[in-house]
């Protein structure tokens, strides 16, 4: 009767044994499916919030475009002093708008939105020196267009195109 008994526990042993094994490794599989699903819903987000940030890197760098300023600001700066301070003042708030983006782009990116703001700024700084201060702030929105139409390329247009990259290479 005690074989009989060991057997019987034994056979207990074993079940539950079993049943942990197999209860234990679906239950680390269905966690492993989790975590998977898990990962594919935040890299969805992050893609969409990267995505959004390029939007919103681009519009910035359309708006900080010496020719876009000028149609912005050219009834609320009488003068060339006036308009200078008004086009750096205007970069300066677009830029504090859209800081926050650069958690999204790479460095190498960042820096050229970076490099693109600074360059229309001092673009825009050394046109203001060459006009009259107190002149009628045509004179330097003349400057502006007449330097920008006989330029090349510009920081803003190569900033736009490292962007629209990095975005390609994300999708």
């Amino acid at each position: 009767m005690s074989d009989q008994l060991l057997l019987t526990v034994a056979f207990g042993i074993l079940t539950v044994g079993s049943v942990y094994l197999i209860l234990n490794r679906l239950l680390l599989s269905h966690e492993r499916q989790r975590n998977i699903e898990l990962l594919k819903s935040s890299k969805s987000i992050t893609v969409s919030l990267r995505l959004q940030a390029y939007e919103r890197l681009v519009l910035f760098l359309e708006r900080i475009s010496p020719d876009m300023l000028l149609l912005k600001l050219k009834d609320q700066a009488p003068t060339n002093a006036d308009l200078h301070l008004a086009i750096l003042r205007q970069i300066r708030f677009e830029y504090e708008h859209n800081i926050s983006q650069q958690l999204y782009v790479s460095d190498r990116v960042w820096s050229r939105v970076k490099e693109a703001k600074e360059k229309t700024a001092l673009f825009v700084s050394d046109l203001a020196k060459r006009a009259s201060p107190a002149s009628a702030s045509v004179e330097l929105a003349n400057l502006i267009l007449n330097n920008m139409l006989s330029e090349n390329s510009s920081p803003v247009a190569e900033a736009i195109a490292e962007l629209k990259d990095e975005a390609k290479r994300l999708l």
